[in-house]
This record gives C-alpha cells, structure tokens and sequence, in this order.
C-alpha cells in the first residue's frame, strides 16, 4: 500500500478531527487559531462520550455509527450555543434579529466575531511545520501498512483489531480479550479513533502517528502561543513569537520518541497544548486581548477539552497539573486574594472550590486505586541525574540506545534560557518558568528510583521520555517569551532603553541594532534547529518501524511482513494461531485479521493458554495440550527460523518468560505455507484438517 492510496483514510481523520471541535468551539466564543487548535482535543471528549453512551445503549462501534454520534453532538453543540446567545441578547435589551427564512438562520448560527481573522503567514508557519514532521513520519515509517515493533505496539494494534471486531470500545472490558478475559479500566480514546478510520489497522494507526505530528501537535503550540503573544499588527515582526514558535514546535523530540513507542499516550501528548491554549484563554487576564468572546464559553471549552485527554490516557490528569495549575496559580493567586478580602461571601464561594477540587481528588483516588497502587510500585533501574539533565539541555530522545550526537535541540534551550530572564523581568508568562522547573524535578525523580522520591514520578511510570514534551512546551513557551522582549526592547523610545545599554542617541541605535542582531540570531537558531531536527527525528521513527535502521531487537523482517499477510489467507477466518509471541505470531490478528492464541507479549494468566506454553513439547503425547487448544480453537502454528530478522542489527526478539511455545516436534505439524524462513504449520497430531 501507498501513501497515496491512504490518502482519503487521511483526509477523513483530519476532518473527524478538526471539523467539529472547530465549529463547537467557534459557537462557544472562541477564536479561529485556538478553536483550531483545540479540536482535536474536543473531539476526543466527543468520541469517549459516545463510547460510554453506545455501550449503554447497545450501539456497535463502528465508522458509521461514530460518525452520526458527531454529527448530532455537533449540532447539539451549535445549537445550544446559539439559543444561549439569543438569551443572552435579550437579557440585555438588544433587539432581536430582523432578518427572516435563511437570513435569520445563518445570523442567528453565526458565531460571535472575536480575534482576528486567517493571515497566510501562520498557514506557512504551519505548512513548513507539517512539511518537516510529515517528512520525518513519512520516511522514518516507509510504507504506510508498516506495523511498528515495540512491545507495546503489539498490543495497541491487536487492542485495535479487538473493538473492530467485537464494535465495542467501552473503556471498562472492551479490551478484555487483552487481558485474558478480565475486566479492567483502560482509556480507549485513541483506540476508539483509529477503530474508526477506514482502513486496514496497520494503516489507520499510522495515520494517528502523521497526523498527530504534523498536524496536531504544532496547530496546538500555533493555538497556545497565539492565545499567550497578542500580535498589534498584521507585521510579521509583530508576529514573530508566534510565527518562529510554531516552526519551531517540530523541534521537540518527545512527541516523535513517543509516537514511536506509545500511542495512545503520544496521542494525548499531541493534544496536550491544544487543550492547554483553550486553558490560557479561560484564565482571568488584564490587559491583554482576549481570544474568547465569553469566560462562560471560554471555561465550558477548556473542561471539555481536558476531559478528551483523560479520555485518551488518564496520565493527562498529570500533565494538565503540571502545566494548568502554575498557570492558573501565577494568574488567579492575586484575584483569589482580591475575592478572599471582599467579604465572607467570596470566601464562602472560595472555600466551596477548594472543598470540591478536594473532593474531586479523594473520590478520583478512591476509585482508580488499583491504578494508582500499580503506579507507585512500578520501578525501573536508576540512571545519572547529570547525563539525564544534559540530555533535557539539548532534548535528547530519552532513550539509551538512540544516539544523539552534536548540538541537538540546545538553540531553543539556550534561547528560552533568555526567556526566563525577560519572563521574571517583564512579568510575563512566569508559569512556563514554574512548568520547566517541575518537569526537571519530575525527571529528576524518574532517574532516582532508589529513593522514595521516585513517588513524584509514578504517575509517569519512572520513564523521563514521557515528562519530558511537558518541559519541552514550556521551553517553546519561553523562547517565543525572548523574541517578544527582544522586540519590544528594539522599538523602545530612547529614554526608555536600560541605563546599562547607553541612552546617548549613538547608543540607543547600537543597542537597539544589537538587540536586534539577537532577535535575528534566535529566530534563525529555531528555524535552523527545526530543520535539523527533522533527519533525527526520521531517524527515531525509524528505529521503530525499519529492521535494517534499529539497534532494538526485532520481531518481523519485511519479508515476514509479506508472508503474515498472504499466508493468512489460506487458512479459515475463524482460525487461531498458536506461536511464540515474539517471533511475529501475535501480528497475525492485526496484519491477516486472523485470532492468535497470544495477542502481546506478556506471561499469560488464563489456564488453558498457561497451559499450552508450558507443555507445547508434549503435543505427541499429552493429551490434555490437544484438549488446551482446542477449547482455545488454535489448529495452526507459526515458525520463525531467521535469527537475525532480515539482518537486523538487533537480531530477533528473544521470548518474554520462559515457556515452550518454540519446540513442538515438527512430526505434529503439516506445512501450509512457507518461504523457506518462515512456516505456517498445520497442528495434525490432534487429528485435525485444513
């Protein structure tokens, strides 16, 4: 398969994604850029909405039924904006609208005109954004049916293949099949979408991955700083924050190291500054432009779209923290102060919000306790804070066998180290300076697993390359912060320039050329740092997807690919195949949309499937293995004979736990198919046919 041909998968996601939170968030007051920015993540909380809804109505989960449900919250949305906008009027005393038929509609729909309108210089800001990102998941994935090889890309893409199959995608016990049959908790947010896109699995979830980086990701960082840096004009130097950080938003490695590892929370990670923009308009602000024509709007917006995060990964709850609450801090610190003086009702209504976010806490920890316990006894090997610190400094992919020679990211660092001056002296934006310190002291505390400060860092899971896109948006936040000052420095009369830069006419111009130089100097730093990046994030993409390109052990070599896929149809559609996981076997339900008996890699707790691993080599004459597969309905077996996947420099992945599932005789087999490396057997000494 081409890129090409999925091109029209592509265009309806985009659409999906895009078209209804935009026009939600339009009705609800919002600006064009941050109502770009936050649909996505509205159309998350759409999506996990109609999932819990469905399940309770017995709907199946399907493209149609996905598609309708939009449609009608959509209409619902726009609707109930629209008459609470009429009511609003009228509470006011203005007349009501003159206009008749058609007319009267389209006024009556039409949303409140706030912020400015499209300037082509952020369309180009975010095309060269796309174009690099695009570029990188493009060629780091290669053709777009490639399945990716980590751990727990087998497990997202069978966990995929299961809501299809059984249109379901509750989040409590759709996903059972992965979990032996038991009932758990598991956001299905990201899995509800890729269920949706119309194509094979393999493809729709790389779709998610080009998508979420080229698209998502830096309109969300375009919405957030357009929410933080008001441009005066339409001149593209009153718009350089903006524009030099939306290009610069693609220099991130966090999201790319994440989407080639870990979807569903990738994915929320993409939909984290979206959501975030949509906080920023919401908080109280003096001074600046609002990019919301109502707070009520404004606020009912941002908790939506938080509530699509969680939707997608509970870890959002925590990232939402570290970002929302400095920035909410920094801001309403002073008018909760102000309120807290006015009287006893204030402070009534004051002691009420803190008595419900308190409650709010409690109830959420009481009830996904068992995650929360999981979480604070999960542990990973320690590593040195120094090399872990450099490694933020220059935004290094986190993870040891990628090499990140040369500068890095270090440009953007180094300018937004600028920024944290001109943020504490203009009193600007001072939460990123919060949000960067505590994303340090979070990775700090990931790498610190001896100690009990380690407990900072669980929500995470120990692993710093899932802190680390938290300080990478403040980073981004406070280089666009140095450009702003600079400008601003730049342009000041001569009798406001700092005593320290000469206030004589011929020093005024000198300082203010030499300010200028440094604007220059950092914009072209990001840019450049964007370009560059780009190779190595090609580079992290294909580490996962590419055997030849990875240092990691690999499952499948791209002719093994192949042969899952044909060799799947010469067997039943209802057939299981029964095979050591990590010898490519458990690709068979996503790739030939055949059952497997192991659908991940983990040790298995369900009696009969613990049973076959452990007395597969007694096939001949146990006859209790015969009877364990077929309760399980696993007639077939997979071999991998390559040892070295293709020539991978990894070599083949070795098994999980220890198990038998690589020595059935081969006298109990039959050969279905096979290339000479790879067999698809028959199981016939349990008397079973083709």
């Amino acid at each position: 398969m081409t890129w090409l041909q999925a091109l029209p998968a592509a265009v309806f996601l985009l659409a999906l994604l895009l078209l209804p939170g935009y026009l939600v968030l339009r009705a609800f007051g919002l600006a064009r850029l941050q109502a770009l920015g936050g649909a996505p993540a509205m159309s998350a909380a759409a999506l996990g909405a109609l999932t819990v809804l469905y399940r309770w109505a017995s709907i199946p989960w399907s493209t149609v039924t996905a598609v309708t449900g939009t449609l009608a919250a959509l209409v619902v949305s726009v609707a109930g904006a629209a008459v609470a906008r009429a009511w609003i009027r009228r509470r006011r005393g203005h007349p009501p609208i003159e206009a008749s038929g058609w007319r009267r509609l389209r006024a009556w729909l039409r949303p409140p005109a706030v912020g400015p309108g499209p300037w082509w210089p952020v369309g180009v800001a975010l095309a060269v954004a796309a174009a690099l990102s695009g570029w990188a998941v493009v060629t780091g994935i290669g053709r777009p049916d490639q399945p990716m090889q980590a751990s727990d890309g087998v497990w997202h893409l069978n966990a995929v293949a299961y809501v299809r199959e059984f249109a379901d995608a509750y989040p409590v016990g759709s996903l059972a099949p992965m979990y032996w049959g038991e009932v758990h908790y598991y956001p299905t947010g990201w899995h509800s979408l890729a269920a949706i896109v119309p194509a094979p699995v393999t493809v729709s979830v790389n779709l998610t991955a080009l998508v979420g980086l080229a698209v998502v990701w830096p309109l969300g960082c375009a919405s957030l700083l357009s929410a933080l840096f008001s441009a005066r004009s339409r001149r593209i130097s009153d718009a350089l924050p903006l524009l030099a950080g939306t290009i610069a938003s693609v220099v991130a490695t966090g999201p790319f190291v994440l989407m080639s590892t870990l979807w569903p929370y990738a994915w929320a990670v993409c939909l984290l500054p979206g959501a975030v923009s949509l906080v920023m308009v919401a908080r109280p602000r003096r001074g600046a432009r609002r990019a919301a024509a109502s707070r009520t709007g404004g606020w009912l917006a941002a908790a939506v779209a938080c509530l699509g995060l969680v939707m997608v990964h509970g870890t959002s709850v925590f990232n939402l923290a570290v970002i929302g609450v400095p920035a909410l801090i920094v801001v309403g610190l002073g008018a909760a102060v102000r309120r807290w003086r006015a009287g006893n009702r204030q402070r009534v209504v004051i002691l009420v919000l803190i008595g419900i976010t308190l409650l709010a806490l409690v109830v959420g920890a009481v009830a996904f306790w068992d995650q929360l316990r999981m979480l604070f006894t999960y542990h990973r090997p320690s590593a040195n804070v120094g090399v872990v610190l450099r490694e933020m400094f220059h935004d290094s992919a986190m993870i040891w066998v990628i090499r990140d020679g040369g500068w890095g990211g270090a440009s953007l660092t180094l300018v937004a180290v600028v920024g944290v001056a001109v943020s504490v002296c203009r009193r600007r934006h001072r939460w990123a300076i919060l949000t960067a310190a505590l994303a340090m002291v979070l990775v700090v505390a990931s790498v610190s697993t001896d100690g009990p400060v380690r407990v900072l860092a669980s929500a995470w899971y120990l692993q710093r390359a899932r802190i680390v896109p938290l300080f990478e948006i403040a980073v981004l936040v406070l280089a666009a912060t140095a450009i702003e000052g600079g400008i601003d420095l730049a342009r000041r009369p001569s009798q406001q320039v700092p005593s320290g830069l000469g206030r004589s006419h011929g020093g005024t111009r000198v300082a203010r050329a030499a300010v200028a130089l440094l604007v220059a100097l950092s914009v072209a730093a990001m840019g450049g740092a964007a370009v560059t990046r780009s190779a190595f994030h090609h580079y992290i993409v294909a580490f996962s997807y590419q055997p030849l390109h990875s240092r990691w052990p690999m499952m499948l070599s791209d002719e093994e690919t192949d042969f899952i896929r044909s060799s799947a149809q010469l067997i039943p559609d209802d057939a299981v195949v029964l095979g050591q996981p990590t010898n490519g076997s458990a690709y068979y339900w996503s790739l030939g949309d055949r059952h497997v008996v192991y659908p991940t890699l983990r040790r298995y707790a369900e009696a009969d499937r613990r049973f076959v691993a452990e007395h597969a080599a007694q096939i001949l004459w146990h006859p209790g293995v015969c009877a364990a597969l077929d309760r399980l309905g696993a007639h077939y077996y997979y071999t991998d004979d390559d040892p070295t996947e293709g020539g991978a420099p990894g070599g083949a992945m070795e098994p999980q736990w220890p198990n038998a599932l690589d020595d059935l005789p081969r006298e109990a087999l039959t050969p279905v198919a096979t290339d000479g490396s790879h067999t698809l057997w028959l199981i016939d000494a349990c008397g079973w046919e083709q």
